[in-house]
């Protein structure tokens, strides 16, 4: 049960500070183009990629720090569901380039910054 309220817990953090993240930075640009949930994204990959390496070198930590880390926290932060929506209104708007630009864009920076919060913990 303390599992279940680890990812939770984590979950519920993870998802305030998305918003707020993702709010504060569209607030610094006056575009269409979904310029917080990008971030939030790439940022999430890369925190994620670098527990996955943390993780997998055997690090002593109990299970329900790295279900809370990962699942709950880094899971709620990190969206898809935002990610559509922001897809959506683009298309919506008839910015369809944009929007194209938008999910290459947003696989190409999410694998590139999990790839590279992986390699970071295997080189130091």
């Amino acid at each position: 049960m303390s599992l279940f309220i680890s990812i939770f817990i984590g979950g519920g953090i993870g998802a305030l500070t998305r918003y707020i993240l993702i709010e504060q930075i569209n607030k610094s640009f006056v575009s269409s183009f979904p310029y917080g949930t990008l971030t939030v994204n790439v940022i999430g990959a890369f925190l994620i990629g670098l527990a996955w390496s943390y993780f997998a070198a055997k690090i002593n930590i109990s299970d329900n720090l790295k279900m809370f880390i990962t699942i709950g926290f880094l899971g709620g932060f990190t969206t898809f569901s935002s990610f559509n929506v922001d897809i959506f209104e683009l298309i919506q708007n008839g910015s369809i380039l944009i929007s194209i630009l938008y999910i290459i864009g947003t696989f190409a920076l999410t694998v590139g910054a999990f790839f590279l919060g992986m390699s970071l913990l295997r080189i130091a």
